[in-house]
């Protein structure tokens, strides 16, 4: 074979420069941002206010009604053109896009979730090229489209009049949640690249396991290759770690046979397997693709390969019907949360939020994070760190709380979306399961759409018959067809949290405490078979509220919180418990503070009361992990990375080796909780002390608990409890002591701090080293460290610990999980005492509007 002339390596180069934007109709074109969205251009150009400040939402609703150009020239050399294929690629388009090359039509788009490659070689023009694209509105597109069916689908988050979000392929959040704002988006939200191949190109590349124990692991590979010349060829399969070896076969490129898929086994030997965090080392091995021939390489690809078995177990037992995951043969409980998008403007997310994001969910001793199917199905990135952290991913498909059209062209749309994500996804080793939609079969069940919307019994019959061949043929099909050996789950919940009995069956998702104002205790009671959501809202930190609003605004229920609190009746939910648990607040600072704890201290009760349960209960996420913006929410982590008080209790209550005292009217029984896959062994001391510290009650018991279970190790009598709170000592202390290291510790109130008067604790603190060292000389309930700062210092200043309890005398050394602190920073340190007002009624400032 001669030596190529024309260039021999697959190139890919960036559109991202040189663009510019207008809206339709107008003159004026302005400097724009690819990847980007018309939101963020019109920011960045003085043109609109801070979008995530104050009530600017209700100024910022003209943007959704419009049309957006998009322009920019890019440069084609020669050598470019004499490539055998010039592939245009779009990574992204945000939503309806008509898109022009040259002064040429050259594509449509509808779908924000696909990828669009169209060969433009012979289209393209040696020197400028003229890329314009034009955006149509969502809204006014789906308004037409409502028009015409002349009924309104269910989508009852949905805040355009005419429920817009269902007619596009485009995030549903978009259009408003009870989270987040109405923000409607156009723009190039992936990528656009030149894809520049020559002779042939690898389409693509996948792996499956066939076999794995400890001596060996067997995978097949299918390398997808386009040839776009004739000739012969190889494809090697490269690995650098120990007990890989290399692998290399022979191919025919016939560019008249499109893309062919060509096969080769790897054997593995000594294989290391990936593990869920907590259990082991998430280990890769690193694999390369090679395609090349007599006259060099051709092309190349890297896949990351993670050698773990997952197994969903969905199945009737004997007690309904399990919802359990196996990796690597064990059992695993699922601990984590839903994840929403992590910005209403997602341009917004950079590399290091992403590995931030991730950070903190293993600190919080999570395994598990579900991808909620009202947002995006993720960039490569988030998977790619999720496969390094051990993070397990639970991946709805973009559909959630609404009834969808159904007509050839949208199921044609929706069919090519699930093919290109699933075949993205597939060789992440973190990918656990596929499920369908988020609610949609609860909400037909439980929501009343057929009265809420006028539906007739026909009518509403065939719109779910509709949906069902979406979520029970279509998608299921997709993932069989590309992705077989991952399950399939059709719609999330399993069964109705108005009915205790669907406990039993599958997933849960339980809304019986914040929907139906029910006590935490409730959380307890209903322990279902995998929790996949429940969740309570809370205020963010108040140095976040001070960096979106002004000072007249920091009142529950003011004008400007009311924008950033979604739910109508939020506010007073949160006010109610927290008088119920605690007390009367003593200014909005208090309120803001004990609306975490209440947030933390119910969802402990439902951690701690699902993770008591195993092997009956297998996973507890709950809702939600982040904000897309700054709000009052159902968030662990708030917009700008402050960690909430529930992220401080996750991290405790998913801890690999949990004590937990469930206390009931008998007495108090020990649960000792182990994830960890070895056997526990050691001594568990129990003191009921007061708040001086002294105790009023001891025990010492040995104990022990098999790797990967749970169970009571011992048993306080209620006439204990009894005769220590009538001498004021209501507070346990548990913990299992090995060799004098302490391996687990629970801290509790037996009485509701309501019904108690907290003593000042004289809290004291000093910086040594760059970690703080806290101090308590009475009982301190949910000590709560801050960094006294301006508002306008952005990066977020998280506490190895925070809002926890400390015995009288006791001292907590604690450090920043980024950094260290300065000598000169001062740091308060208040408690629930801080907090409450008992004696005097010093209600915080409420206007009328927040009563509900």
């Amino acid at each position: 074979m001669t030596e190529r002339t024309i260039p021999v390596a697959r190139t890919r180069r960036a559109i991202d420069s040189g663009w510019s934007f207008r809206q339709a109709g107008t003159d004026t074109w302005l400097p724009a941002h690819v990847p980007g969205s018309n939101f963020s251009d019109l920011w960045r150009a003085g043109r609109i206010e801070d979008p995530y400040r104050g009530d600017a939402e209700d100024r910022l609703q003209w943007i959704e009604q419009a049309d957006w150009d998009y322009r920019c020239a890019f440069e084609v050399s020669a050598d470019d053109l004499l490539a055998d294929s010039v592939e245009l690629v779009f990574d992204g388009l945000d939503t309806f896009c008509e898109v022009t090359l040259n002064g040429a039509p050259l594509i449509a788009t509808d779908n924000m979730f696909r990828t669009c490659r169209i060969e433009v070689r012979d289209r393209l023009r040696m020197g400028a090229n003229d890329l314009a694209l034009h955006f149509r509105s969502p809204v006014v597109a789906g308004a037409a489209r409502q028009a015409t069916d002349g009924f309104f689908y269910p989508a009852e988050n949905d805040k355009t009049p005419s429920r817009a979000s269902v007619y596009a392929r485009k995030a549903p959040y978009h259009f408003g949640w009870d989270w987040g704002p109405k923000y409607v988006t156009s723009g190039v939200w992936r990528p656009v690249w030149l894809d520049l191949a020559c002779h042939a190109r690898i389409r693509d590349a996948a792996y499956r396991i066939d076999a794995l124990d400890d001596a060996r692991a067997v995978l097949t590979f299918d390398v997808e290759v386009e040839a776009l010349a004739g000739g012969e060829a190889w494809i090697e399969i490269l690995c650098e770690e120990p007990g890989v070896a290399p692998v290399r076969i022979s191919i025919a490129l016939d560019p008249d046979a499109g893309v062919a898929t060509h096969r080769a086994q790897v054997t593995v030997d000594a294989p290391r397997r990936w593990w869920p965090n907590g259990l082991g080392e998430p280990f890769l091995y690193d694999f390369r693709i090679l395609l090349a021939d007599a006259a060099g390489p051709i092309d190349a690809a890297a896949l990351r390969v993670g050698l773990r078995t997952v197994r969903v177990r969905h199945e009737p037992d004997e007690i309904g019907q399990c919802f359990a995951i196996e990796v690597n043969g064990r059992p695993v409980f699922m601990k984590g949360a839903n994840y929403i998008p992590p910005d209403s403007l997602l341009e917004r997310m950079t590399p290091d939020r992403y590995r931030q994001l991730f950070r903190d969910t293993v600190d919080a001793n999570m395994n598990m994070l579900r991808v909620w199917g009202g947002g995006i199905y993720e960039n490569d990135l988030f998977y790619d760190l999720a496969d390094e952290h051990g993070i397990l991913i639970w991946q709805d498909f973009m559909f959630s709380c609404t009834l969808y059209p159904f007509d050839p062209a949208f199921l044609a749309n929706v069919a090519e979306e699930a093919r290109q994500n699933i075949r993205r996804l597939r060789n992440h080793p973190s990918l656990a399961l596929w499920c369908g939609n988020n609610e949609v079969t609860l909400g037909i069940a439980e929501w009343e759409w057929p009265e809420k919307f006028a539906y007739s019994p026909d009518h509403y019959r065939a719109l779910v018959d509709g949906n069902a061949a979406i979520f029970e043929r279509l998608l299921p099909e997709q993932v069989a067809a590309h992705d077989p050996d991952r399950f399939y789950l059709a719609s999330s919940p399993t069964g109705r949290w108005s009915d205790p009995a669907d406990d039993a069956l599958g997933d849960s998702h339980y809304w019986g405490v914040w929907h139906g104002e029910l006590p935490f205790a409730t959380y307890a009671e209903r322990v279902p078979r995998f929790m996949s959501e429940y969740g309570f809202q809370s205020y963010p930190a108040l140095s976040s509220i001070e960096r979106f609003t002004d000072p007249g605004d920091r009142q529950v229920g003011s004008h400007i919180l009311s924008v950033h609190q979604k739910h109508p009746r939020g506010d007073a939910i949160i006010g109610r418990f927290i008088r119920d648990l605690y007390g009367e607040p003593r200014n909005f600072a208090a309120f803001c503070y004990l609306s975490q704890l209440a947030q933390a201290d119910g969802l402990r009760v439902a951690f701690e009361a699902h993770r008591r349960a195993m092997p009956r209960c297998m996973g507890s996420l709950y809702w939600q992990f982040n904000d897309c913006w700054p709000a009052i929410s159902w968030s662990s982590i708030d917009y700008f990375g402050q960690w909430k008080a529930l992220h401080y209790q996750a991290a405790r209550s998913f801890a690999p080796l949990m004590l937990s005292a469930a206390i009931a009217e008998d007495g108090a029984a020990i649960h000792l909780v182990s994830d960890l896959l070895e056997d526990v062994r050691g001594g568990l001391i129990v003191e009921l002390i007061d708040v001086a510290g002294i105790c009023h009650g001891r025990e010492t018991v040995p104990v022990a608990v098999d790797g990967n279970s749970a169970k009571i190790v011992h048993h306080v009598p209620a006439s204990a409890l009894d005769q220590a709170r009538s001498q004021g000592a209501w507070v346990l202390h548990a913990r299992l002591v090995d060799d004098g290291v302490t391996l687990a510790r629970d801290i509790r109130m037996t009485e509701e701090a309501s019904r108690c008067r907290i003593p000042d604790p004289e809290l004291t603190t000093r910086v040594v080293d760059g970690r703080l060292i806290v101090r308590a000389e009475r009982y301190a309930r949910a000590v709560h460290l801050a960094i006294e700062r301006d508002p306008a210092d952005g990066a977020a200043a998280n506490f190895t610990e925070n809002f926890f309890d400390l015995l009288p005398g006791e001292e907590r050394v604690v450090g920043l999980r980024d950094g260290v602190l300065d000598p000169a920073a001062v740091v308060r340190a208040t408690s629930l005492w801080d907090a409450c007002d008992r004696d005097e009624v010093a209600a915080v400032p409420m206007q009328s509007s927040a009563q509900g």
